[in-house]
């Protein structure tokens, strides 16, 4: 062999070597962006989190022995951000004509107070735009924001509306309330920057003046609203455990007659007046209730949910629960039981009783009563 052909081939296994060399380098500098981009600054929340907390839209449940003393999807204007639970529609139905006839209904200064209160300084990052003549509106933005928003507008005469459009009516101002705080924790500053630089963008198109609220003391708020919230979100669940498996059309008839109905999420739910869930009926292993696994499908357990802070009437609610999963215990010779198959009894449920009633003790303090508007928005 040639020293040309030995000094070639001394070249190529150079060039092999730097492009390897360089390969490495790049991996090496990808592996360590990708830590950087994906490392957590946080606790875990499959490991930390206690097991009653129902934060991040995660129905991880309480299990009743564990009562002690101590202690990202886009949503747009007017969407409700998707749960698995079933959730009554929070907003009450309003009114929206302006016409003659319904001016003495508009005017009503309770009409008026309702719609004022869609928005909720202590829940809300308010921004108002304000146009400089009164003008009809064709649409209203969406938000590619992870909190929901909500809107209200005030119409030329100064009447405030909710967010639905009006043919020939023309509209001087409208606030946008961007929530600060729901089951998937606290509103950031990256996401309250994005939501203003978006009301900005919309009011521009306008020739608009907007104005916001100071961010970083409702940054603040939101973070201590999110501490309160975490301490009394707890979701109760009891396992009902029979020996033998349970009957679906027989569980049927045993639900319908105690007055729970199925719902589109595949549960039994005990229904409140205004359409909001009290308590729910469940499979023990997930599987969702239809009328055609009920017929002819048997189940190994059941699982009865209360969802604390959403649950108006509290202390009662609950023992009226406690009654129908009893009632269930009788009808299929089961027994109550927790998460870890440990047996609850009377004093046990009493216990857990006096935890409730001390959750729903400090909610009132807060001024957040459980199962109102500002709880069913808070713990959605």
């Amino acid at each position: 062999m040639s020293e040309i052909q030995i000094g070639l081939l001394m070249l190529g296994a150079v060039i092999i070597a730097l492009v390897f060399a360089f390969n490495t380098f790049q991996e090496w500098r990808f592996r360590k962006r990708t830590r950087q981009a994906f490392a957590r600054h946080h606790a875990d929340v499959l490991l930390d989190v206690p097991k009653n907390h129902v934060r991040d839209g995660k129905q991880e449940r309480l299990e009743p022995v564990l009562l002690q003393d101590d202690d990202d999807t886009p949503a747009y204007l007017n969407d409700t951000p998707p749960t698995h639970a079933y959730h009554a529609p929070v907003e009450a139905e309003l009114p929206v004509h302006e016409d003659s006839a319904d001016d003495a209904v508009m005017d009503a200064a309770d009409h008026q107070a309702l719609i004022i209160a869609l928005l909720d300084p202590s829940l809300d990052f308010i921004a108002e735009v304000v146009f400089k003549q009164p003008l009809q509106l064709s649409s209203l933005p969406r938000f590619n924001v992870a909190k929901r928003v909500q809107a209200i507008l005030r119409s030329e005469r100064g009447l405030w509306t909710p967010p639905e459009l009006l043919p020939g009516i023309r509209y001087k101002q409208v606030n946008f309330g961007l929530q600060l705080v729901d089951r998937g924790g606290a509103v950031t500053e990256q996401e309250l920057a994005s939501f203003c630089q978006q009301i900005s963008h919309y009011a521009e198109q306008f020739d608009a003046e907007v104005s916001f609220p100071q961010r970083q003391q409702k940054l603040v708020a939101a973070r201590e609203l999110d501490r309160f919230c975490a301490d009394v979100d707890v979701l109760i669940g009891i396992n009902i455990v029979s020996p033998l498996p349970i009957s679906g059309a027989r569980l049927r008839s045993v639900a319908e007659a105690a007055g729970l109905q199925l719902e589109p999420d595949g549960q039994f739910h005990y229904l409140a007046d205004s359409g909001n869930s009290l308590y729910s009926l469940t499979s023990a292993d997930q599987t969702p209730f239809t009328m055609h696994n009920l017929l002819d499908k048997s189940f190994p357990a059941l699982t009865l949910l209360f969802d604390v802070p959403r649950v108006a009437g509290g202390a009662a609610v609950f023992d009226r629960a406690i009654a129908f999963a009893q009632q269930l215990s009788q009808e299929f010779n089961a027994r109550l039981m927790d998460d870890n198959r440990r047996e609850l009894s009377g004093p046990g449920l009493a216990k857990i009783r006096e935890q409730l009633v001390r959750i729903y003790g400090n909610m009132d303090d807060r001024g957040i009563a459980p199962g109102s508007v500002a709880a069913l928005r808070l713990f959605a």
